[in-house]
């Protein structure tokens, strides 16, 4: 029994030593992680400081619009400005997210200066420019992620009323899911690659000329919407079944193959040195168990 309870012993001292794997993989990962959000290679941290100020600035903005304060959105847009003077963001978005931005900064000062101030309108440019910023000083955790939900309810309400014969409700459901799309689009040029924004782009232009179309069947706008369900799944990086909820994506990002594979192949080297050792130890025990009986 002492031979046994030796391999069992060393069993659990492999488990142990792979919790302890896992546990050092993922410190690694995160430490990974926070490099990257700090500028990672590359990064700037000039460039990030700025863009902290931005996002403060754009915040600041959204609220004094939602007060209907238009002398200190003034004065802020001329900040914003000043920033953009002096920074490129380099290392901190692609050329088109840079571009992205500063259209959304453009659209507000446009909006702003309107003989007559639409506050819907105005309402609308001050989110786009306030995610925009935000998604740039925040690549984990972005805002605009939370409108995955907002649209996955988008989807299910077109797929709904489609279903239903009801071309209204059908329509709605379209331009509500394009007003948030449109929303969150500098937000998520800055963070995904242009291909990623190619698809969702061509996306919402065909399922929009197919809600239009009076031709159109219940299937095809069923089938559309299930085509679109999996376009937004990628842009938010999200599985095929994934619950629709406020979550990072920092499982699709980051090291986690390097850290799948590296795990496994010590676990491999491990199992094989246990079960190795556990059958040296059975062999033994059956070679003296004749001369103790």
């Amino acid at each position: 029994m002492l031979r046994r309870g030796t391999a069992a012993r060393w069993s659990l001292a492999v488990i142990m030593v792979l919790l302890g794997l896992g546990c050092s993989l993922s410190w690694v990962a995160a430490d990974a992680d926070t490099l990257s959000a700090a500028g990672g290679s590359g990064g700037n941290a000039e460039a990030v400081k700025q863009a902290e100020q931005l996002d403060m600035l754009a915040d600041s903005l959204y609220q004094h619009v939602l007060e209907g304060n238009i002398n200190l959105v003034r004065q802020e847009i001329l900040q914003a400005s000043d920033i953009f003077e002096h920074s490129s963001f380099q290392g901190l978005t692609s050329v088109e997210g840079f571009h992205a931005l500063s259209e959304s900064l453009v659209e507000m000062k446009e909006v702003t200066n309107q003989a007559q101030i639409q506050q819907e309108q105005w309402q609308t440019a001050s989110a786009k420019f306030r995610l925009a910023a935000d998604s740039l000083s925040h690549p984990k955790q972005p805002m605009w992620m939370q409108y995955y939900k907002v649209l996955r309810e988008d989807l299910s309400e077109m797929k709904a009323r489609a279903a239903a014969a009801d071309s209204r409700g059908m329509k709605a459901a379209y331009e509500s899911l394009q007003n948030h799309y449109e929303i969150i689009r500098p937000a998520v040029i800055i963070q995904r690659k242009p291909e990623e924004i190619t698809a969702a782009d061509a996306w919402v232009s065909y399922a929009g000329g197919l809600v239009q179309s009076s031709s159109s069947s219940a299937a095809e706008i069923q089938d559309v919407v299930t085509s679109g369900e999996e376009v937004f799944n990628g842009l938010f990086g999200k599985k095929k079944d994934d619950n629709p909820a406020f979550a990072p994506i920092d499982e699709v990002n980051g090291l986690w193959p390097w850290t799948f594979w590296a795990g496994s192949f010590i676990i491999l080297i491990l199992t094989y040195t246990g079960y190795r050792k556990y059958k040296g130890e059975r062999d033994s025990f059956k070679s003296v168990k004749p001369k103790e009986l």
